[in-house]
């Protein structure tokens, strides 16, 4: 679920911004849940992204590892890499505000709603 949200996000970026040409692009999608996909824009967008489907307590989940960079608008390279599986998504990235990685932090750790 998350991977596609990730993708879609991605496809949405991609199409609002001007058209910026792609340099190179890999997708690689495996019967077994299994991806990895990459590309690199012109504009110095980089994307990469590795994922699988994993079995937690009798139930799979999706997880996935990637990065992303771009060069931001004071010029500087912006980098994030993630983990996204059984404990939430977890960025790290010298750009993310302590803040939001504390909320993130948080919510890692608390207790699913019940279900009724």
């Amino acid at each position: 679920m998350f991977t596609k949200i990730l993708i879609v996000a991605i496809a949405v970026y991609v199409i609002a911004a001007e058209e910026v040409g792609i340099l190179h692009q890999e997708s690689e999608f495996n019967q077994d849940g299994s991806y990895k996909y990459n590309f690199e824009s012109e504009d110095g967008t980089k994307v990469s992204e590795v994922g699988s489907v994993k079995n937690v307590n009798n139930v799979d989940v999706h997880v996935a590892e990637g990065s992303y960079s771009y060069h931001g608008d004071d010029g500087k390279d912006v980098v994030v890499q993630y983990v996204a599986d059984e404990n939430g998504y977890r960025p790290q990235g010298d750009n993310i505000p302590a803040s939001i990685l504390k909320h993130l932090e948080v919510l890692a750790t608390a207790k699913p709603p019940k279900e009724n």
